[in-house]
């Protein structure tokens, strides 16, 4: 073979390499939160203190990572597009877990009722401070009601 061949020999692997690589990351779906296992399991007024108490190092430990969170249902409120945000936290308060529903998951919500105990199993991203009196919320994604095994 010629050094010419090698050349573009190597090129067509590279750029075959990048062709795949992209594939795969553009069809790739978020795993079904159902499936994976937690990284932390939490209660709900626990967590909520937790980030009152230090919101940065808390935010570090627990923002990203899969959280599976006890606590009684606040209220569920819907969007205008029908999504469902549960609402998990003490009544008298102000503050809660705010859990919005994974969209394949949201007939799962209103088989609730608010004072319901539920775990509730998602992403945590965030936490909004209480800074207006408004209450404070830690923030989960895509979350999916934990059923008991059988």
């Amino acid at each position: 073979m010629s050094r010419k061949m090698i050349i573009w020999l190597i090129v067509f692997l590279v750029v075959l390499s990048g062709a795949i690589y992209f594939y795969k990351e553009f069809n790739r779906t978020n795993a079904d939160l159902t499936k994976v296992n937690a990284d932390y399991r939490v209660e709900d007024l626990s967590f909520l203190n937790e980030f009152v108490k230090n919101d940065t190092l808390t935010g570090r430990k627990y923002n990203g990572k899969v959280i599976e969170v006890t606590g009684n249902v606040k209220s569920i409120e819907k969007d205008e597009m029908g999504y469902s945000t549960i609402l998990l936290g003490d009544a008298s308060s102000l503050s809660a877990v705010r859990c919005s529903m994974d969209s394949v998951y949201q007939s799962d919500a209103a088989s609730l009722a608010n004072g319901t105990s539920v775990t509730i199993r998602g992403i945590c991203t965030g936490y909004n401070a209480d800074e207006l009196g408004l209450g404070a919320d830690v923030i989960l994604n895509r979350c999916v009601i934990v059923k008991p095994k059988d």
